[in-house]
């Protein structure tokens, strides 16, 4: 996916790394829209078979760029741009010139006409993530949009016509923001016609093999290495945590580990030693330090097999390395 640059402003480019594109792209969509999600692939499915507006909501993390890109590679405007944008990236005083255009000497500074990247998309989809971001006044040129196929860039007299479809995604209670005052109630209404809720990871532990997967395929490819192996006590481990930022911290930790570790092989040992604060419990309480991650991943598996050799082998370790790890606890644990 190529960035967008604009004369005044810079490059704006989508926030993946080089590898994370194509086949990947829709492979880890359609993970995310599988197991307990599948009750939205139905939706989506419909979403990307009609021109209308689409909200895609969830937390952080939990793929809607990635989703809002496989809607438009299914979508009749598959052969036009995709053109993400992040409204909170962008300072108020410029959104509008950024979304929308200016024409030459509109303000100080405008010494060149910029068709912004509203009409960058022409022809294909614009997808508007944090849209709870975008200042009132913004809203009110977007939602004249929604219903006028039309658009006014800043400095024109009159409106231009533009052929774009438009996504828009929400990490937030739009319908709160809306009783706050920050956001439109008539925008809003206009934008939930179409609605896909993803679930936090969490939710969808029975996928996190499937993700580590394709994360693991692409950073091979990207640092030129081998794959990874990942033994079960360190997969028992990745689908016991919280995951508090979901599918991207999953895929930070899979990078951390190609980065980081000498081997191939990855245990339960590599995984605690590598991941650090990513080691959520089950509840969400992030653990205070390494030790104490470490410390619960053995109870766990002493728990649940009932005997220091087995924990050990679910763990990916030696059985003395266990003995050791249960010397150091504290007294109370």
């Amino acid at each position: 996916m190529r960035p967008i640059t604009t004369p005044e402003h810079g490059t704006i480019a989508p926030e993946r790394s080089p590898g994370f594109n194509g086949t990947r792209a829709k492979r880890a969509a359609q993970t995310v829209l599988s197991g307990p999600a599948a009750l939205v692939r139905d939706v989506t499915q419909r979403a990307a078979a009609v021109d209308c507006p689409l909200l895609v909501v969830g937390e952080t993390g939990v793929g809607k760029g990635v989703v809002a890109e496989w809607v438009h590679a299914h979508s009749a405007r598959r052969a036009g741009p995709f053109v993400p944008v992040n409204c909170g990236a962008i300072p108020d005083s410029l959104i509008d010139s950024q979304l929308f255009g200016h024409a030459r000497g509109a303000f100080s500074g405008a010494d060149k006409a910029h068709k912004g990247l509203l009409r960058a998309a022409e022809g294909g989809t614009l997808l508007l993530d944090e849209i709870g971001a975008l200042p009132l006044a913004s809203q009110a040129r977007l939602l004249r949009l929604l219903e006028e196929r039309e658009a006014q860039p800043v400095g024109f007299s009159r409106p231009v016509c533009v052929n774009v479809r438009i996504i828009v995604a929400a990490n937030q209670d739009l319908r709160e923001a809306v009783r706050r005052g920050n956001f439109r109630e008539d925008l809003y209404f206009r934008l939930d016609i179409v609605r896909i809720e993803l679930p936090p990871l969490r939710e969808c532990r029975q996928e996190i093999p499937a993700l580590v997967e394709i994360f693991n395929e692409e950073f091979a490819d990207l640092y030129r290495q081998v794959e990874l192996e990942f033994d079960s006590g360190a997969m028992n481990l990745l689908q016991s945590w919280h995951w508090p930022g979901n599918v991207r911290e999953l895929r930070t930790v899979v990078e951390r580990l190609h980065v980081l570790c000498s081997g191939e092989l990855i245990t339960a040992s590599h995984l605690l030693s590598v991941a650090g604060q990513s080691a959520a419990d089950p509840t969400g309480r992030v653990p205070k330090s390494l030790d104490e991650a470490r410390m619960e991943a053995v109870n766990q598996a002493l728990a649940t097999h009932g005997s220091i050799a087995r924990a050990a082998s679910a763990l990916g370790v030696h059985r003395s390395t266990v003995y050791r790890w249960l010397s150091q606890r504290p007294l109370s644990a």
